[in-house]
């Protein structure tokens, strides 16, 4: 049976590579990123689904947590290439508790969310694993909000967003922010200490995209980043994702329910039969599973629905959170009529594939947390609300649609079936299907030619380095299961490089060499190394300290590198 994942303090990595909403269960939707954040308070995150009033309470309130420091702005070129375009403020926040002059500045990058909130935690909580990076490091803390997220917009972020106004949200600029912010960051109880990268070593930390964006920085602009920790960064942009499920199910083998990825191969395969089959059929089986109104939707949106079943994989493995994978697939293996539980063949070797995909439609939390992510009301779940099943309809989430905005244009990640005896999608979630979830989210970009005709991937590879970025003073950490691992330096995928060698024992500081420094948590997912109660992701956490306090004596003030 699969290990017991985080009741109470999960994954610390918020800002988590959300997939294409309509298409992917994790999607950047509001609930996902309160699922999260429950996870970084210390919170029971089934709270999210189970109890909403609970949530707010507490999450206004988490355990062990001090007044967060004050909100601070500081002014940023819109574009760092044409000054006349003008400015907009940038939203961060600091911790000095607990600095003392000659220790770092250390940089936790919030990535793609509206920071406020995970600031609070990450500067104010001794549950947070960065709280207590910085006591041991005697650090100066500081969380940064990325552009065009939450109030550090230069535009308002909405559906009427006109499509220009989205021409600064790059990876370039955004990365550029960063070092115009350092050069002059000053704090009044220090004004005797150079808090610049040339005075004060700058440690750069983040998971997921803003993982990238860390060894992207030190990559880049080694003057103004002394050190980083890239936790599942997928630095390769890549329009083809759909590796992401082939680690998904490598996950449910290696726990023990290889019974249960048959038996949902088999539900696919009987659900796409009916798709197909004619108007009758297929309206019969999207009835099935989202009640009347789920029948008005196109064969691919409802499929989309359908991967929120995966929602909580890439935070939480397998279980830890009410509505997990573990739960779904304990359901469709156990048999009602027998009260027993299916072997290793699975249910649809004795009944077929029609009864496993009954068995999936019947999992009582099935349309609770499609509902939940998307914001609807299929079914209908609540009787007192009206009818809302429209399973594709376009984010309106001004987080979502920043993010959006970013792989459709430059990043990809387009998550379709990953075919195959292994797949565990419908063959209805194909690449163009990604794609027409980007032109529908941006109609005026695409009317406008703004919006490229396919994500820019090779560019932002060419651009930046991807498969073969190699800082250093830099540490890369993935999970042996993470998603996000099939397009990182660590990639064991058969598309990645094939000669790529990673050892987690420390170079010597400013060291360049083809080898990696990383390490590959055992049986973890998504950013395991930012949680507190994880044994494998605290020894990844172990070995960048151990790496910090190796580099850290090399830095050279007034050069702002190492000797």
């Amino acid at each position: 049976m699969y290990r017991s994942l985080l009741n109470s303090i999960g994954i610390l990595c918020l800002a988590a590579l959300w997939r294409p909403v309509a298409a992917m269960g994790s999607g950047n939707t509001a609930y996902m990123r309160r699922v999260l954040l429950a996870a970084q308070a210390g919170l029971d995150p089934s709270l999210v689904l189970d109890d909403k009033m609970d949530f707010h309470s507490l999450i206004s309130h988490p355990p062990h947590q001090e007044p967060p420091p004050e909100t601070e702005f500081v002014t940023i070129p819109i574009d760092h290439n044409d000054s006349s375009v003008g400015t907009y403020q940038n939203r961060y926040w600091v911790s000095e508790k607990f600095f003392q002059p000659g220790s770092p500045v250390i940089m936790y990058d919030a990535g793609e969310l509206n920071a406020q909130n995970l600031a609070a935690l990450h500067l104010a909580s001794d549950t947070s694993f960065f709280t207590r990076l910085l006591k041991e490091f005697n650090a100066m803390g500081i969380v940064w909000e990325h552009r065009y997220y939450g109030e550090s917009a230069p535009f308002p972020i909405s559906l009427d967003t006109p499509p220009e106004h989205f021409k600064y949200l790059t990876t370039r600029q955004a990365i550029e922010d960063i070092p115009y912010f350092a050069q002059n960051f000053t704090r009044v109880n220090y004004t005797d200490v150079d808090l610049t990268p040339k005075g004060t070593p700058w440690v750069m930390v983040g998971g997921s995209y803003a993982g990238t964006r860390a060894a992207f920085m030190r990559n880049e602009h080694p003057e103004t980043i002394f050190a980083a920790l890239s936790s599942s960064a997928p630095i390769q942009a890549q329009v083809d994702m759909t590796s992401y499920f082939d680690q998904v199910y490598r996950a449910m083998v290696a726990n023990g329910y290889s019974n249960c990825t048959r038996d949902i191969h088999a539900a696919y395969q009987y659900i796409d039969g009916q798709l197909a089959e004619d108007t009758g059929s297929a309206a019969a089986i999207k009835r099935l599973f989202f009640g009347e109104e789920g029948a008005q939707n196109s064969n691919e949106d409802f499929t989309g629905a359908l991967t929120h079943l995966y929602d909580y994989f890439q935070g939480y493995g397998l279980g830890g959170v009410n509505g997990n994978i573990a739960q779904l697939c304990d359901h469709i293996e156990h048999d009602p009529s027998t009260n027993q539980t299916a072997g290793p063949d699975g249910v649809a070797a004795m009944y077929g594939g029609r009864y496993a995909a009954e068995r999936m439609a019947a999992w009582p939390l099935l349309v609770r947390v499609t509902n939940s992510n998307l914001g609807l009301n299929c079914g209908p779940e609540n009787d007192t609300l009206p009818v809302n099943c429209e399973l594709g309809k376009p984010s309106t989430d001004a987080d979502t649609i920043s993010w959006s905005w970013q792989y459709c244009t430059e990043w990809g990640f387009y998550q379709s079936n990953n075919a195959g005896e292994h797949a565990l999608l419908s063959r209805f979630q194909t690449l163009q299907y990604q794609q027409e979830i980007c032109n529908r989210q941006f109609p005026d970009a695409v009317a406008a030619g703004v919006l490229p005709a396919t994500p820019e991937a090779d560019r932002v590879n060419s651009e930046f380095g991807g498969w073969t970025v190699r800082p250093s003073n830099t540490m890369f950490s993935v999970g042996e299961f993470d998603p996000w691992r099939t397009l990182s330096v660590l990639s064991a995928e058969e598309f990645a490089p094939q000669d790529v060698v990673w050892s987690s024992d420390v170079p010597r500081c400013g060291e360049v060499r083809d080898t990696v420094f990383g390490y590959v948590v055992p049986n973890s997912e998504h950013c395991f190394d930012f949680q507190l109660i994880s044994d494998e992701g605290k020894a990844s956490m172990e070995v960048f300290k151990s790496a910090l306090k190796q580099w850290l004596p090399c830095f050279v003030k007034g050069v702002g590198g190492e000797a």
